[in-house]
């Protein structure tokens, strides 16, 4: 968060986004960082992806209204990622 303050990019972390079911809110979800309004970064430290780190962040997708999404793993020496679009 701190880089992102450095070079000028509004970003938040641990964003709240509300889950709704027929139209009322049933909980919600807390999303990592949201960059620009625009971008979703979710922050893994697993030995390698799974279904339910996917699953996460296209919920998270669907339920913020966002398109895009960072999947970030810090576990190898090699920081590994994926690009998660809705």
């Amino acid at each position: 968060m701190r880089e992102f303050a450095l070079r000028g990019v509004p970003a938040e972390a641990q964003v709240s986004l509300p889950v709704y079911y027929k139209d009322v809110c049933v909980g919600s979800y807390m999303a990592d960082i949201v960059v620009e309004g625009q971008l979703m970064v979710e922050l893994k430290c697993v030995e390698q992806f799974a279904g339910e780190h996917y699953a996460q962040c296209l919920n998270y997708l669907r339920a913020s209204g966002l398109k895009t999404c960072l999947l970030i793993n810090f576990q190898k020496p090699k920081v590994e990622w994926k690009r998660l679009s809705v």
